[in-house]
């Protein structure tokens, strides 16, 4: 069962994403702040997949990426946003994200770009 983090400082969010995933047979973390997931990646857990939103205080999801890039290198990243640009979503893709998409996104296009993502994951591995 493949195992996700979930980072976003809005807790609608987070719930929602949590019940979607969980639903799909996923198992869900979610936290509401990015020192609490830089905590969570570097203890123990382990995790398939992260999708982080990308403006949070006081750890932004850029920052985020970066840290994941040198610490897990082979974790998926998606990042969402409901701030979209595309200098930002360029600049994340440069730095190693799998897929950059804003707020409100579509749960079905959702779930394939984590299916994707996953998928990488395990020929890569």
């Amino acid at each position: 069962m493949p195992r996700l983090l979930i980072v976003d400082d809005e807790a609608d969010v987070l719930r929602m994403l949590g019940a979607l995933f969980r639903a799909k047979g996923y198992e869900v973390v979610v936290c509401e702040d990015g020192n609490e997931a830089v905590d969570l990646l570097r203890g123990k857990d382990k995790f398939d997949l992260l999708i982080s939103d990308v403006r949070m205080i006081p750890v932004n999801g850029l920052w985020l990426l970066s840290l994941v890039r040198e610490e897990c290198p082979s974790l998926p990243v998606i990042m969402v946003t409901a701030y979209y640009s595309k200098e930002m979503a360029v600049e994340a893709l440069r730095m190693g994200a799998f897929s950059y998409i804003s707020k409100p996104f579509d749960t079905q296009k959702l779930l394939d770009i984590v299916e994707k993502a996953l998928a990488s994951k395990k020929k890569s591995s």
